[in-house]
């Protein structure tokens, strides 16, 4: 099925929603979650943008769509495309990811769009303690237990992000769709839900991209993407290093997924050091022949000592 979806990174308010906009992230913004006049919504996770140029990264879809409210859940649904947020406190956070993720497929099962093409989490702390463990490892518990009380099988995931914030709550939100995307792993890296039990007692479950087919052509989501080969972190405090092997990877997913694809619209990059965004700026100017929208935001990545992470999508913008 081609979805008929859209997406692209605009400076905020330099220009008029997309019609049929359907989700809207914005950084710099008081995190919540609202409504927008055209019944798509508008999410605030509390993202904070280097520099303070606000972004907004925009999905829009060309078919009328209905919004509900279920709890904690905030929907707008499509004739092919569901897109659902959940936002709440993230203490405790096994406890507030598992009935973030019960909630939210429970939402999109219920409406017929059994399969997340994309998803986001974002909250606080993520390196604090949570009853001895990692605040980072107590979200893939909770996600874990929620996943297999909901018979989610470990590969069936799509790609996801994961970002330490410095604002309260948990936000989780997605893209769901009727029929699956095709998941894809990359040959660098040992797939998620197979890392050994030390950087987790339950493993990340998350595809490393989702391909999908739309309207205008095929897009490849492209997870939060690090410094990781095989399953371990690379070039420990060389942020130089691993913004080069973090490309490496996102290549390798390009190739892997298909030579159809289009470059990158736009990435998303994650610094735990804003004064490093010089630097690999210029590393992601040498590197794209055709330079992507950036946005640049402060946040923590899921190991302490990786300190860059990007993600975002391979699409044709007309």
């Amino acid at each position: 099925m081609a979805l008929p979806l859209r997406t692209r990174l605009l400076p905020e308010g330099a220009h008029a929603a997309a019609p049929g906009a359907c989700l809207r992230v914005r950084a710099d913004h008081p995190p919540g979650v609202e409504l927008s006049e055209d019944h798509g919504l508008v999410v605030s996770p509390g993202l904070e943008s280097v520099g303070g140029h606000g972004v907004v990264e925009e999905w829009s879809c060309d078919q009328p769509g209905q919004s509900a409210r279920e709890g904690a859940v905030h929907l707008v649904e499509h004739t092919d495309l569901l897109f659902a947020v959940w936002h709440r406190p993230d203490d405790r956070l096994a406890d507030h990811t598992r009935q973030a993720y019960t909630d939210l497929f429970r939402a999109i099962r219920a409406r017929g769009f059994p399969y997340p093409i994309r998803i986001w989490n974002y909250f606080s702390r993520i390196h604090g303690d949570e009853d001895g463990l990692e605040r980072y490892q107590s979200f893939c518990i909770g996600r874990a237990r929620a996943l297999d009380a909901m018979d989610v099988p470990e590969n069936g995931m799509p790609a996801a992000t994961a970002i330490g914030t410095r604002a309260p709550g948990l936000f989780v939100y997605l893209i769901a769709a009727r029929e699956p995307g095709i998941a894809v792993e990359n040959p660098r890296q040992v797939s998620s839900y197979r890392y050994p039990e030390h950087y987790s007692p339950q493993s990340p479950t998350f595809a490393r991209a989702t391909r999908i087919e739309t309207g205008i052509g095929p897009q490849l989501l492209l997870s939060g993407t690090a410094s990781i080969t095989g399953h371990e972190s690379r070039h420990i405090g060389d942020c130089a290093a691993q913004t080069r092997e973090i490309l490496a990877n996102l290549d390798a997913l390009h190739a892997t997924a298909g030579d159809d694809l289009p470059p990158p619209a736009w990435l998303r990059v994650y610094l735990r050091r804003p004064e490093d965004q010089p630097l690999v700026a210029r590393i992601l100017s040498e590197h794209y022949r055709q330079p992507p929208a950036l946005h640049w935001v402060h946040g923590d990545v899921c190991r302490r000592e990786l300190l860059v992470e990007i993600e975002g999508v391979h699409a044709r913008t007309a």
